[in-house]
């Protein structure tokens, strides 16, 4: 079953912008291939494989795109680019004209509406089959975490030509597309798909918890995640080096040559084998010492004697047990289950354990999620929560590589683009 999906995944992502109909923004976003399959072709239920793995596809690129520019956007990485959208964005100082802000956020609403779009034609195809189809099913997982992504990266945002809806709203939505993923999945769980069926509900479970969690809903996100018992269960987006497009897009800043992507001050000097540096500095595409990333510990490939360089086809873990371990564990609060929790996590980089209680230990909690899910994307929306909860640890002062100062934006925002054409602005 795992080897089957990883060979789905792999083929998913290469057929993610050939689907004509899938837009980023709905009618606002278009794109024009003369080789994909056009509008009246998707009606042919024969392609309900294709639809799917293109809703894979979709979030797998968008995911890649995500996990670059909200560590950006974080603490946990900093350009140093001569394009000025991606020194604004990396100074947290951007307008709705940044072009980084605009890829995140079409490729986000393109997989958000990709994955509701399959829905959509799957029951029309399916009819009362698909109360029971994992292809459904399928859609309906991977559109709940557009909708996370969109939620935890975003003050706000238009959906179907919306009103701009706020985050709290875009989180509540990828809630209920996963119950949604849950309920059919589960009628889906018979043999000989009741194997996939239960990864799916994982899946799903984990990324409801998620979810939740950044809602501030901590009873809700527990319930989901205890339900996750695997603790070894992992779901993967896949990269590749057959075209651009299928690249892993954090590799494109650390590259072996003029790399413009380096760990932020925050990440630097741990002694951390989750988190691994350089052994020295490399000069940037502005000629300034930085230290690109090597491969953190979600990232395959990662090695705790051997660090290796990201590459294009290094894949990146998205959904875990682990996760779900962190989210029931933190719901639970600061106690003695969160300390034995940190120091299995600390022994893991070969740190001595601690013997913290209260607000400490729950500053601890925090670092240890931090460095076990470095660059996969959480970090962003977890800052935003901790915010919120009067703790901020967005930077501060001054910029790595120049005299600038950070700004105070600490969220991605609704693109120019999107607001000319969306009657609701």
């Amino acid at each position: 079953m795992a080897a089957r999906s990883a060979r789905t995944a792999r083929g998913a992502i290469a057929l993610g912008l050939t689907v004509l109909g899938l837009t980023a923004c709905d009618d606002v976003l278009k794109v024009s291939d003369p080789g994909s399959v056009h509008e009246p072709q998707l009606s042919d239920p024969a392609l309900v494989p294709f639809i799917v793995n293109g809703v894979v596809g979709e979030f797998q690129f968008a995911y890649g795109s995500y996990a670059l520019w909200s560590g950006v956007l974080a603490d946990e990485l900093f350009t140093d680019h001569p394009n000025q959208s991606y020194r604004d964005l990396s100074l947290h100082s951007f307008d709705d004209g940044n072009a980084a802000d605009s890829l995140v956020y079409a490729s986000l609403q393109r997989a958000r509406q990709s994955a509701d779009d399959a829905v959509d034609r799957l029951r029309t195809f399916l009819g009362p089959r698909a109360a029971s189809s994992l292809d459904v099913a399928r859609a309906l997982v991977y559109g709940g975490y557009a909708f996370t992504l969109l939620g935890e990266g975003f003050c706000e945002a238009p959906v179907r030509l919306s009103a701009p809806l706020p985050s709290d709203e875009l989180l509540a939505r990828a809630v209920a597309r996963f119950d949604e993923g849950i309920a059919v999945a589960t009628a889906a769980a018979t043999a000989p798909n009741a194997a996939d069926a239960h990864d799916l509900i994982s899946l799903a479970r984990v990324g409801a918890a998620r979810a939740s969690l950044k809602r501030g809903d901590l009873a809700r996100a527990r319930a989901y995640a205890v339900l996750v018992t695997d603790a070894a269960y992992e779901r993967w987006a896949y990269y590749s080096a057959n075209s651009a497009r299928e690249n892993n897009a954090v590799q494109m800043g650390v590259r072996a040559g003029q790399p413009y992507i380096g760990m932020s001050p925050a990440f630097q000097n741990l002694g951390d084998v989750r988190v691994p540096q350089p052994t020295a500095p490399r000069p940037s595409l502005r000629s300034n010492p930085i230290l690109p990333p090597l491969k953190p510990a979600m990232y395959s490939g990662w090695s705790a004697t051997a660090p290796a360089p990201i590459d294009v086809a290094t894949h990146i873990r998205f959904a875990s047990g682990l996760e779900a371990r962190y989210i029931a564990v933190e719901a639970d609060g600061p106690g003695p289950a969160m300390l034995a929790f940190v120091n299995a996590r600390r022994a893991v980089a070969g740190k001595l354990p601690v013997n913290s209680d209260g607000s400490a230990l729950l500053a601890e909690f925090r670092v240890q999620r931090a460095l076990d899910f470095y660059l996969t994307g959480q970090r962003l929306g977890d800052l935003r929560r901790y915010a919120r909860a009067g703790t901020d640890l967005f930077p501060t002062g001054k910029f790595p590589t120049s005299p600038d100062r950070y700004g105070a934006m600490h969220c991605f925002v609704v693109p120019r683009t999107e607001k000319a054409g969306n009657p609701s602005y």
